[in-house]
């Protein structure tokens, strides 16, 4: 065995492959490069066109664009007799939801926090970790809260919280059983999800855009249903729900009877 052959050959060979480790790397960082000068530029033009409209952006638009697919959702109830061993609640079934009242109200520790509260009362709700407060449809009177999968709100799994003199006078409460669908896309930005309202003139001249957020929705009120990545758009107290995928604009929900 040349020895001296062998070991000229594993130095060339470690020379070439850290040269393709370092173009890759480039490669990588120009492509992060172009994303970041993308999406600034996306950023400034739709700021401009908004400004342009007479449009009011009051809110910062996320710049994230993650791979997201369709979630599977599914109704299964909450046992309001497992519910009534919980002292001090009265609980009932509505359709898509569980009504609660506490009696006596529950007093409200310290400054109204929603997320704090939701903790405060988390002994007499179930699965009271998986929602997060929605400041932009709550009210002195009433809190409402989303159900999370995978850090983001689904818009059809709302937590309503009801209030009076510093006290909780009880809840409304719909869960859903989630489970993610294969195949992943990537998400088109929040800023692409506003020019398709404001084209659309659902967004009209002289509005304020107050949030904008990613999150999960589906159309239609059912057990068993299939939920959609969307941009939640709220703007002078309405919303409106883009596809994230299509960037088509998504349809009221539908009660089914």
């Amino acid at each position: 065995m040349d020895w001296s052959r062998t070991k000229t050959i594993l130095i060339w060979a470690f020379l070439l492959l850290d040269l393709f480790l370092l173009y890759q790397v480039y490669v990588t960082r120009i492509s992060l490069w172009n994303d970041k000068e993308v999406a600034q530029s996306e950023k400034w033009n739709t700021e401009l066109y908004l400004n342009q409209q007479n449009i009011t952006l009051d809110t910062e638009v996320p710049q994230d664009t993650p791979a997201m697919s369709n979630l599977d959702a599914e109704y299964v109830g909450i046992n309001p007799i497992s519910l009534h061993e919980i002292s001090e609640l009265q609980a009932t079934v509505e359709k898509m939801a569980l009504a609660a009242k506490l009696n006596p109200p529950m007093q409200i520790r310290g400054q109204l926090n929603p997320q704090e509260l939701l903790r405060q009362i988390g002994p007499r709700l179930i699965y009271s970790d998986q929602y997060v407060a929605d400041p932009y449809q709550s009210n002195q009177a009433r809190l409402l809260y989303w159900q999370v999968y995978d850090k983001m709100p689904v818009f059809v799994a709302p937590l309503e919280m009801y209030l009076d003199n510093g006290a909780v006078l009880g809840y409304r409460q719909t869960f859903f059983h989630l489970r993610k669908q294969q195949g992943e896309r990537q998400v088109i930005s929040g800023y692409a999800a506003l020019r398709s309202l404001v084209d659309k003139q659902i967004i009209t001249p002289g509005e304020r855009i107050e949030n904008v957020s990613l999150g999960y929705y589906g159309s239609y009120d059912a057990d068993i249903q299939t939920l959609v990545p969307v941009w939640r758009v709220v703007h002078d107290g309405k919303w409106h729900f883009v596809n994230a995928i299509t960037g088509a604009l998504e349809r009221p929900m539908v009660t089914q009877r």
